[in-house]
């Protein structure tokens, strides 16, 4: 079936450019289709363009936090599938993500922890070695 070929798509937002490019070639190294920005309201805006089977946010950025960026585009698209990336993973930023129904990663992680997170929330069959 055609729709087997398209490949998922991934948005990611962090301030961090070199973090965005990592994030980004693990994600196209096993299928994925991967775009980003370091701008949160360019974020938003592109979420808003284009359907993303997954995103990929930053907690802390300048001028918008990631929680802030899921508020938005959930009102857009309330399904949308999110993991929040924090370096400051601590117990009140847990409590909210889980609120939000939201994957919450810390910082540092490696890439197989990232693929393992990806698995989780868009299947297996979506990813390929």
């Amino acid at each position: 079936r055609a729709d087997m070929e398209k490949k998922r798509r991934v948005l990611i937002v962090d301030d961090d450019e070199t973090f965005c490019r990592f994030l980004a070639e693990t994600l196209e190294g096993h299928a994925l289709q991967a775009e980003w920005t370091t701008d949160g309201f360019e974020g938003y805006e592109m979420s808003l363009d284009c359907d993303y089977d997954l995103y990929i946010l930053d907690m802390r950025m300048p001028l918008v936090f990631g929680t802030e960026l899921i508020e938005d585009i959930r009102e857009d698209k309330p399904d949308a599938r999110i993991i929040l990336i924090s370096a400051f993973p601590d117990d009140e930023l847990q409590r909210l993500s889980k609120k939000l129904n939201v994957s919450l990663l810390p910082k540092p992680f490696s890439p197989r922890h990232l693929i393992e997170k990806v698995t989780q929330l868009l299947g297996e069959d979506s990813l390929t070695r």
